[in-house]
């Protein structure tokens, strides 16, 4: 449909921001990386009538990862935040981030209407576990109706 077309510019218009924003960003500087996101998704998701709800720490910078590993964090992230515009009918989404003693702890949280998280074969989700084995982070996705979480660690 033209909602279906006009879903998939937005959505290619915004990863293509985030990739030349990326370019810039210093290797393992997390807290950037969400910033930006936040620019560029923030507005979608008040057109959406999704509240942001903003719960990240000033982090230190995350040795180990590169260009290529900042932007296949960022692919994922958008994954997540993108499906919740799409898919799951929540008003409120909440971005989380920590310092771990491992490292760093990502958090999308949800209060939409949930999923079968047996259902990874689909082809965001699967892409999303792809990239986070690429870069080193585990992945975990929980869900229920009124809360999904999508959890990255990475370090």
């Amino acid at each position: 449909t033209g909602d279906d077309v006009l879903q998939t510019l937005r959505d290619s218009l915004d990863q293509l921001k985030l990739s030349i924003d990326a370019m810039h960003l210093p290797p393992g500087d997390i807290t950037a990386l969400l910033a930006n996101l936040r620019y560029r998704l923030e507005p979608r998701l008040k057109a959406c009538g999704i509240e942001l709800d903003w719960a990240v720490d000033e982090l230190e910078p995350l040795a180990g990862l590169d260009a290529g590993a900042m932007r296949q964090l960022q692919f994922m992230l958008f994954e997540a935040i993108s499906n919740v515009m799409q898919h799951a009918q929540a008003s409120r989404l909440r971005v989380e981030a920590q310092q771990t003693s491992q490292g760093v702890r990502i958090g999308i949280v949800d209060n939409g209407c949930g999923f079968d998280t047996n259902q990874v074969a689909r082809r965001g989700l699967r892409m999303m576990q792809e990239r986070a084995q690429a870069v080193g982070a585990q992945l975990q996705i929980h869900s229920l109706a009124g809360r999904s979480v999508v959890e990255l660690n990475l370090g």
